[in-house]
C-alpha cells in the first residue's frame, strides 16, 4: 500500500457511501436535475474522486443501478442458499426477496427513472435487462437442478423463471407505482399464491 493511501476496505466503504448518496440524488431529482457537485459535497469528497471512477453522470447512474442490483441479487442468493432445497421453501424465499425489492422506495424510484430516461439514454435499457437476467438465471438454474432431481418437471426453465418473477412482483410493483403502500402481509400472500400456482403447474 502506498504511503498515505487508504486501505482497500476504506476505499470500498467510501465508494459505497458515494453510491448511496448518488442513489438518493437520482431518486429525488431525476437524471436531468441530479448534480454531481451536490453529490460530491454531500458525500464529503471532491468531484475529482467521483470522476476518477465514473467519467460522466451517465456512468455514475449506471454504477448506482448496478450497485443496487448487485446488493439485491446477493441478498436473494444468500436467502435461497440458507433455506435448503425444498422447492416450496426456496421459491418462497426467492419470491419474497424479489417482491420486497420491487416495492422498496429506492427500487421503485429507479424503475421510474429508467422508464423516463430510456428514450434519451438507451444504455439504461441494457442495464435493466442485464439486472433482470441475473435474477432469472439464478432461479432458472435452481429449477434445472430440481428437474434433474425429479422434484420438478419444467420444459423451459428460463421461461418458467420469467413467469414466476412476474407472478411475484408484477401486481405488487404496479400497485406500488400507483402510490399504494405494500405491507409484508400483502407480499406474503402474493408470493404464496405464486408458489402454489408454480408447483401445481410444474411438480413432477
Amino acid at each position: 500500500m502506498s504511503p498515505g493511501r487508504p486501505p482497500n476496505s476504506a476505499l470500498v466503504t467510501r465508494w459505497r457511501h458515494i453510491l448511496d448518496v448518488a442513489a438518493a440524488e437520482f431518486a429525488e431529482h431525476g437524471y436531468g436535475q441530479a448534480n454531481v457537485a451536490r453529490i460530491a459535497r454531500q458525500a464529503g469528497v471532491s468531484k475529482k474522486t467521483i470522476y476518477a471512477r465514473c467519467p460522466s453522470k451517465d456512468d455514475l447512474l449506471i454504477a448506482v443501478v448496478d450497485d443496487l442490483a448487485t446488493r439485491a441479487h446477493t441478498a436473494t442468493t444468500i436467502a435461497m442458499a440458507e433455506c435448503g432445497h425444498e422447492p416450496q421453501v426456496v421459491l418462497t424465499q426467492f419470491g419474497e426477496q424479489v417482491a420486497r425489492n420491487w416495492v422498496a422506495p429506492e427500487h421503485l424510484g429507479f424503475y421510474r427513472l429508467i422508464i423516463a430516461e430510456v428514450p434519451r439514454f438507451p444504455q439504461l435499457a441494457a442495464v435493466y435487462r442485464e439486472v433482470m437476467d441475473r435474477f432469472g438465471t439464478t432461479l432458472a438454474d435452481y429449477v434445472r437442478q430440481q428437474c434433474a432431481l425429479g422434484t420438478l418437471s419444467v420444459p423451459d426453465p428460463d421461461a418458467a423463471a420469467r413467469q414466476f418473477g412476474m407472478l411475484v412482483y408484477g401486481e405488487l410493483r404496479e400497485r406500488a407505482l400507483l402510490g399504494e403502500v405494500i405491507t409484508e402481509q400483502q407480499v406474503s400472500e402474493v408470493v404464496q399464491r405464486a408458489v402454489r400456482m408454480f408447483l401445481v403447474g410444474y411438480s413432477a
